[in-house]
């Protein structure tokens, strides 16, 4: 059994930690919609970001993904994860961080949908 994402769920704000915190901290928004397979899709702007290394970003883009990959579980659903916005910091971002918001991501899109378990290939009620 998995999610069934049955509607399209915009602007999910989280924030992971904070910036007093010395743990690091992210901030994202993205968009969960229905799909025919899983898609992470970055559409975030690199000026947006508060950062030009391409390293750091890249990083935590990859952090997202596994956070949301990590909430979605096995199977994966057929959903479009679309990050729209990610907050870099060269010194408070961290890994950990960014995959607890892609983590908080997925969490509220369920909250939102009131998601619930059905067998897949049964369709929505």
């Amino acid at each position: 059994m998995g999610v069934v994402f049955d509607r399209p769920v915009r602007d999910i704000d989280v924030r992971a930690g904070s910036q007093l915190h010395c743990a690091g901290f992210a901030g994202i928004l993205a968009d969960v919609e229905p799909a025919d397979r899983f898609e992470f899709v970055d559409a975030h702007e690199s000026q947006g970001t508060g950062s030009d290394d391409g390293e750091l970003v890249e990083a935590c883009v990859n952090a997202v993904r596994r956070g949301v990959l990590g909430e979605l579980g096995e199977p994966l659903p057929p959903v479009r994860f679309v990050l729209r916005r990610i907050l870099i910091h060269l010194v408070d971002s961290t890994e950990d961080r960014n995959e607890a918001a892609g983590r908080l991501a997925v969490a509220e899109a369920k909250r939102r949908l009131g998601a619930v378990s059905r067998p897949e290939g049964t369709p929505p009620p």
